[in-house]
């Protein structure tokens, strides 16, 4: 966009298993048809090897390691630092397609009123029982219509062009203009690891500002983390971050439920407790089914103290 700097900010922990990815989505920045003014990579650790990394690619960057284990922390501190006009926030295991930041900058500029605009992630690897045939295939689709993110989210959607839609979350890979992100209240920082769905609190909190959100179709990044089999992994071992993540991301519906509406905070809790049944199933611990659904109840009776 004309006359604006741009920031780009990737957020990561930095563990090991996430280095591959980090270096391929510095890659796919250092491809990008418009140049950024900055590149921030902002992690947990391991802040020299990912310099290291970063360095192949990139003339100019900033590493910040904030030795933080969370990842609101990091991504405010990251925001706050950061001196664009328009901020990239960007998670790791992205590939951006070489016109990604070209499109989401003539969106701002089609549109100059809207706050934050949504690049289009498409989702490498499809894992889950939604993606499959059969009864339990079916079971999923339909359990999974109470959730927000397909009972809510879809009605407050609308097309503006062939291109363009205004939405009303998003995640992953957005850029918003840095005084919305500032009055909006940045992530919120009262939540501990491990963390789910802060980008829609963001977002929702962007909305209840009075700021449009955008997505841009033509903005393609490609997620390549499979969430279903690193969940297996995670919760055969530690059942217990199960009560974490459904409680932080409850939570972030929850609070949010005056602009969500009682009715479908009351179906996304009970869709994450159904989730739970799953998710001790698929790892062989029965005791992820305990952490899921204290953790969902948890994070609903959270959210309606701290409503907004």
């Amino acid at each position: 966009m004309r006359g604006s700097n741009i920031s780009i900010i990737i957020l990561t922990s930095g563990v090991r298993d996430r280095i591959f990815l980090i270096e391929k989505i510095i890659e796919s920045i250092a491809k990008q048809s418009i140049k950024p003014n900055e590149v921030i990579i902002a992690t947990e650790i391991n802040g020299e090897s990912i310099k290291d990394i970063a360095s192949k690619y990139l003339s100019s960057f900033r590493v910040l390691e904030t030795s933080y284990w969370n990842k609101c922390l990091t991504g405010n501190k990251a925001i706050l630092e950061s001196r664009g006009d328009i901020v990239f926030l960007l998670e790791d295991d992205l590939y951006l397609a070489p016109n990604f930041f070209e499109e989401i900058l003539r969106t701002f500029e089609k549109f100059p009123d809207v706050g934050c605009v949504y690049g289009n992630v498409i989702w490498v690897f499809r894992e889950g029982l939604k993606s499959r045939g059969g009864l339990l295939g079916l079971v999923s689709k339909v359990v999974s219509k109470l959730s927000v993110h397909e009972s809510l989210f879809p009605k407050l959607s609308r097309r503006i062009n062939e291109d363009v839609f205004e939405v009303p979350v998003f995640t992953m890979s957005v850029a918003c203009r840095r005084n919305v992100l500032i009055s909006a209240g940045l992530y919120d920082m009262s939540v501990s690891e491990p963390i789910l769905g802060e980008d829609y609190d963001l977002a929702l909190r962007i909305r209840g500002a009075g700021y449009r959100i955008l997505k841009n179709n033509r903005a393609v990044a490609y997620h390549f983390t499979k969430q279903v089999s690193k969940g297996v992994l995670r919760y055969r071992r530690d059942p217990r971050s199960l009560r974490g993540v459904y409680g932080s991301e409850v939570y972030f519906i929850s609070k949010n439920m005056r602009s969500i509406g009682v009715s479908y905070v009351i179906s996304h809790t009970i869709y994450r407790i159904l989730e739970s049944v799953a998710w001790s199933i698929r790892s062989g611990n029965p005791l992820a089914l305990l952490y899921g659904v204290s953790g969902s109840l948890i994070g609903f009776l959270r959210g309606l103290i701290q409503k907004s």
